[in-house]
């Protein structure tokens, strides 16, 4: 399976779980709980940094879009109608950072596959991935491309 994944050039292939969602906690996971958070595809990568950045004009230069490859044959997938009803809810409910560090913790599946709450009823997903389970040493970084976001878009920002 494929993932993406925006970043700091120097950073975009550390495995480790341990940046500012490890620091802070985030949707799927209690801070101090490592995890990875990758988009299931380029523009589900691009939208959920648009959660973080007020434009794609202030990206650092140094910011990537990598291209990942993971084993698909150790992916877990919750649809929209398996989570609870708050799932979507900003900032993140504590129910899905339960969930999430539940989850992470034993360690069973690489990837989880969780709709994205960038995208319009979970029509999409990310891709939460478990930094502790056997399987991280074997996701690939396959290519960086530096030209993230169009140049005309968010052209009147």
């Amino acid at each position: 399976m494929r993932l993406f994944r925006i970043g700091p050039d120097q950073h975009i292939d550390n495995m480790s779980g341990l940046g500012s969602s490890y620091r802070d906690g985030a949707r799927w996971n209690s801070a101090g709980v490592a995890v990875l958070y990758f988009g299931t595809t380029p523009s589900v990568a691009m939208l959920e940094l648009g959660n973080y950045i007020p434009s794609p004009r202030d990206l650092p230069d140094s910011y990537r879009l990598a291209v990942f490859e993971a084993p698909d044959d150790e992916v877990e997938t919750w649809p929209v109608d398996r989570l609870p009803a708050d799932w979507a809810e900003f900032p993140y409910p504590s129910s899905t950072q339960q969930l999430g560090t539940q989850w992470l913790r034993r360690r069973e599946k690489l990837v989880l596959l969780v709709p994205s709450c960038a995208v319009a009823g979970g029509m999409e997903n990310i891709a939460v991935v478990n930094p502790l389970h056997p399987g991280v040493s074997k996701i690939r970084l396959l290519e960086k491309y530096d030209a993230i976001y169009n140049e005309r878009m968010f052209k009147g920002i």
